[in-house]
């Protein structure tokens, strides 16, 4: 796994996290799992060289699209690779999500559209500009650019600003009524219209996300950790995690070490 990483413009970066450029030549035919926790944030992919699948309940591995945005999800998700892959990516705070898929992702299925029906007609000259690259680093400067271009636009702020009210009040930095004149019924209901997830539920995801981001950075597992993140104990902690990050916090964070392993997508979150 060949990992590279840049940073986003400062007037952006509320709304987008990092870039990356990835890529994979590993052995084999048959396609890879790819193992990602439920999350708050979404992402923008760019599929340079092979292809994302997903596994239908029949068994049948169905092609994602070449490009595609997902969003938050409540719980974890497997998707497939080949094994050879390159692509080029970004990772979006909630509200860059919206901005970026510019309606509700409750529709989605998979949570992932394609970027082609998103972005329409800007689509393919993106698509086209990152393929003459051919420098990690300028690939991911186009998509920034994309991204800067398509966030700032007026017709988009109006509403990310509301999001980011909404984002505060599901995170208890402020009450409903405070954040956004609502009382809590009303919350709940725009919210999970808007974010695609329960304030409740956002909050539970929005916890693993930062705590496993802990554990990776400081390769702690303990009951001193699971305090710090608001839980009332380990067993509470492993419970959430296995729900929504499929494992436990000891073998994710070593699978998250090691080359190529199924559960790179937590590799590549603690990349800075």
């Amino acid at each position: 796994m060949k990992l590279h990483v840049a940073r986003p413009h400062p007037d952006v970066s509320a709304w987008v996290s990092m870039a990356v450029h990835l890529s994979f030549d590993s052995p084999g035919t048959q396609p890879v799992p790819c193992h990602f926790p439920a999350l708050v944030e979404g992402g923008l992919v760019v599929v340079l060289e092979g292809r994302f699948f997903v596994k239908e309940p029949s068994g049948v591995f169905a092609s994602l699209p070449a490009g595609f945005v997902g969003s938050a999800r409540a719980l974890p998700l497997t998707l497939y690779r080949t094994p050879r892959l390159c692509y080029a990516g970004l990772r979006l705070q909630p509200t860059g999500t919206l901005g970026m898929l510019q309606s509700s992702p409750l529709s989605l299925p998979h949570r992932l559209a394609d970027a082609a029906d998103v972005f329409g007609r800007a689509w393919p000259g993106l698509v086209e500009r990152i393929r003459a690259e051919t420098v990690p680093e300028r690939r991911l400067a186009a998509l920034l650019t994309f991204a800067r271009e398509h966030l700032r636009q007026e017709v988009h702020l109006q509403r990310l600003r509301r999001a980011a009210l909404l984002q505060q009040a599901a995170l208890r930095a402020a009450t409903p009524a405070d954040a956004v004149g609502l009382s809590v019924r009303q919350f709940e209901r725009v919210f999970a219209g808007t974010f695609g997830l329960t304030p409740k539920r956002f909050q539970r995801v929005a916890r693993v996300e930062g705590l496993l981001r802990d554990a990776l950075a400081t390769a702690k597992t303990d009951a001193a950790l699971a305090l710090r993140h608001g839980y009332y104990d380990q067993s509470h902690m492993a419970r959430d995690l296995r729900m929504l990050a499929g494992a436990s916090l000891s073998t994710l964070v070593e699978a998250a070490r090691r080359q190529d392993s199924e559960n790179w997508a937590l590799a590549v979150g603690m990349a800075r």
